[in-house]
């Protein structure tokens, strides 16, 4: 028996299914590596150029416009590859659909920010960032085509299109240092790096007799896929706000009592150590993805080989926090110095403290397979609003004080509540506060996931 089971499992990985999923991911791990690769490179040396101060406004225009990222991906990503794989008779208008309907959230996107810049009384030079950010946003609705290729599981061709968009907005960059451009010229590279999506995915899109031409809108199917993306909607801003607000609200409170000039720089200075940091956020999520195949498959065994599991994935996590973190943590103030230059030793003591920051990102992370499994979107939604709710209120309380240190302490502080704390509060989640607790106090005995 056991010889026939292993010469079944050896059969299905030489099998075409096997072979084409495992080249899929495959793939997709090889684009995320060039475009981590690619954009770290070129942030060494548009931050070195810029300096703290130009650094600063440009992220905090990035920041600005980040914040409501989420209408234009309407939450919709997920909800059309799976249409698309249901009904792939009705391509056409689901892409169409979905391609107006991303349309929309980019014009309420631009209209927000705009009144929103405009109503703040930024200056010139900002607003015009806002505005050019902004508008690259209009050309995201073509890359629909992305999920019809990841709906055929072909992800050679979503990370050859997304590979080659890295580098060549990569190279746009590095040669706006060279020619020594202005500061606006970083904005339009916003502009270029979506174009550039837009044709490889439209040129790659052809190559396989389709055309956009064809897509059609569907009012029926609209509300359809509005009905189901709703909350993702929501989910999404909330998480876009825990992440970027921070910058805005960092450039907003310090500008009040330290000047424009000082504030700009504090947030090139905590821009710098954050850009560092979310580079690390890969690997959990890499990690997560491997093992999920077989925490799904547990779900469906046993409870105990379930919880085994992810306790052991618990443990792994903390386990990477700690060889990556605690290095970090002495490491960071001479690698920022030798990368960025002496002007940014600042952004390498804040890159001390988000190594911290690392310890929740890797839970959080690794608590995905559980919401996943379970079914906790609502739940989820409600994690994210209060995490958002009290980044912001602990900014206002900590930035006037601590500055950049202040920011970094709330979204420790927001993190805590929404990945640990919360748990406490919901009976469907409450077991996983303690398989998360198990796990972090035993992560010693991490064993191979079977």
């Amino acid at each position: 028996m056991a010889e026939e089971s292993r010469d079944a499992g050896l059969r299905g990985m030489r099998s075409e299914g096997f072979r084409k999923y495992l080249g899929n991911t495959s793939w997709l791990f090889a684009d995320r590596v060039v475009r981590l690769v690619s954009v770290l490179v070129t942030s060494i040396f548009v931050t070195r150029y810029l300096g703290p101060e130009l650094f600063g406004q440009l992220n905090y225009a990035s920041a600005f416009v980040g914040i409501f990222f989420a209408l234009t991906s309407m939450g919709l990503d997920d909800i059309l590859v799976r249409d698309l794989v249901r009904r792939p008779d009705r391509r056409n208008r689901l892409m169409g659909t979905a391609a107006i309907i991303k349309l929309g959230g980019a014009v309420v996107l631009f209209i927000t920010v705009m009144a929103l810049a405009l109503l703040k009384g930024l200056d010139t030079i900002k607003v015009l960032m806002i505005l050019l950010i902004a508008a690259a946003e209009f050309l995201k609705p073509f890359v629909v085509v992305e999920q019809f290729f990841l709906s055929q599981v072909r992800g050679r061709t979503t990370a050859q299109v997304n590979m080659a968009q890295a580098l060549i907005s990569s190279l746009f960059r590095l040669a706006l240092v060279v020619v020594h451009a202005s500061l606006i010229w970083f904005a339009w590279a916003y502009i270029v790096e979506m174009a550039v999506a837009v044709a490889g995915y439209l040129f790659v899109y052809g190559r396989q007799g389709f055309s956009w031409r064809d897509w059609r809108y569907d009012r029926r199917m609209a509300l359809y896929l509005l009905r189901q993306s709703w909350p993702l909607v929501i989910y999404g801003l909330a998480l876009y706000v825990q992440a970027k607000i921070d910058q805005v609200m960092i450039g907003d409170i310090l500008r009040k009592s330290l000047g424009a000039a000082a504030a700009d720089a504090e947030v090139g200075q905590y821009s710098a150590a954050l850009k560092m940091i979310e580079s690390l956020g890969f690997v959990p999520g890499i990690v997560v993805a491997s093992l999920a195949p077989a925490i799904t498959r547990a779900k469906a065994q046993s409870l105990s080989l379930y919880k085994e599991r992810l306790v052991n994935q618990y443990r792994l996590m903390f386990l990477l926090f700690l060889v990556v973190s605690v290095p970090l943590y002495f490491l960071a103030e001479p690698i920022m110095v030798i990368l960025f230059g002496e002007e940014f030793r600042m952004a390498g003591y804040l890159l001390s403290l988000f190594a911290i920051r690392l310890f929740f990102t890797n839970m959080g992370v690794a608590k995905s397979s559980f919401i996943t499994n379970e079914s906790l979107f609502r739940y989820a939604l409600v994690t994210a609003v209060i995490g958002a709710a009290l980044n912001i209120a602990m900014n206002y309380l900590l930035i006037p004080a601590y500055q950049s240190i202040g920011a970094i302490w709330a979204m420790i502080g927001s993190f805590f509540v929404s990945i640990f704390l919360v748990d406490l509060f919901f009976k469907e989640a409450r077991p996983n506060f303690g398989w998360m607790m198990t796990g972090i106090a035993t992560f010693w005995k991490i064993h191979k996931v079977s």
